[in-house]
């Protein structure tokens, strides 16, 4: 990442296992979060890291006890380089759920630590947070989904003014015509009931499209809804085309995205499966071979 932004700021969000203290030194412009009291003791010493303070206000993963991340805080400021505390932070647990009420404890919780925190950026507000509790932004937000174009609550992206910007793809790779009463795929799943063309795309569940789609799930080809009604396999699935299209080994399959003014969205394939949109997108394989996945913006 360090290669394509040169000149901006990173936060590493995840906390550092021991030894990379150096190599988050070298890549320079890079701060880290520091949410466990071992975390600091590794990074106490490396003045030229800039540090944002997390504490735990409810979702008890990473973050510190108010007490700890005040003492942390007076700590950095003390210290050679005050500079060098960057921000104060925390996480909410369910911004994405129809209650509130937990994400109000948890706001209240942040509110009262960062009254008596040394000044810094104060953030807490994800996506989620940042399109339905704007009041939640404090210095700063940390959209994840939401950088996707895709509705953190999982219904549509669109209705929030956002954009999908990944599209993953792949090609026709054959097409073969199905009588009356022949099948295609494990199982069976789906037997021709008359005369009909299917197309098959070399895309499977190793590749990170979902086996549950099998049946269920839709393809867009030349801006046209196609149903995978065959069992999704490890490295293939098999479409059924319209009777109007014409389909040839080399088209173009959107598996995700746009195709003229049609979308298969995640949103859509995570309520399919029965899971969030952030499990669709981060389980296409960086390196699909039979398939391209861009994102732009």
């Amino acid at each position: 990442m360090r290669a394509e932004l040169p000149d901006v700021p990173l936060l590493v969000l995840s906390p550092l296992s021991p030894g990379e203290e150096e190599g988050v030194a070298a890549v320079g412009a890079c701060a880290v979060t520091v949410g466990t009291p071992e975390g600091w003791l590794r990074l106490r010493d490396h003045h030229d890291i800039d540090v944002h303070v997390k504490v735990n206000t409810g979702m008890a993963r990473w973050g510190l006890d108010p007490e700890t991340a005040l003492r942390i805080g007076e700590e950095l400021v003390a210290g050679p380089r005050p500079e060098r505390l960057a921000g104060l932070m925390s996480h909410l647990a369910t911004a994405d759920e129809p209650d509130r009420s937990f994400v109000d404890l948890q706001a209240d919780r942040f509110r009262a630590i960062a009254e008596v925190f040394p000044p810094c950026p104060r953030h807490l507000a994800n996506s989620a947070a940042a399109l339905r509790y704007p009041e939640l932004a404090f210095d700063a937000v940390r959209p994840g989904l939401a950088v996707y174009g895709i509705d953190p609550m999982g219904i549509s992206g669109l209705d929030h003014g956002l954009q999908p910007v990944m599209r993953w793809t792949s090609t026709v790779r054959s097409v073969r015509t199905l009588e009356p009463g022949e099948s295609t795929g494990y199982g069976r799943r789906f037997v021709a009931d008359r005369s009909c063309r299917v197309a098959l795309i070399p895309i499977g569940y190793a590749d990170g499209y979902p086996r549950r789609l099998s049946g269920i799930g839709e393809v867009l080809i030349k801006g046209r809804r196609c149903p995978a009604s065959a069992t999704v396999s490890m490295d293939q699935f098999a479409v059924v085309l319209p009777d109007d299209l014409d389909v040839v080994e080399g088209d173009e399959v959107v598996l995700l995205g746009k195709d003229g003014g049609s979308l298969v969205s995640a949103e859509e394939i995570a309520r399919q499966v029965g899971t969030v949109p952030y499990e669709i997108i981060c389980g296409v394989r960086a390196t699909v071979e039979r398939g391209d996945r861009e994102v732009v913006g």
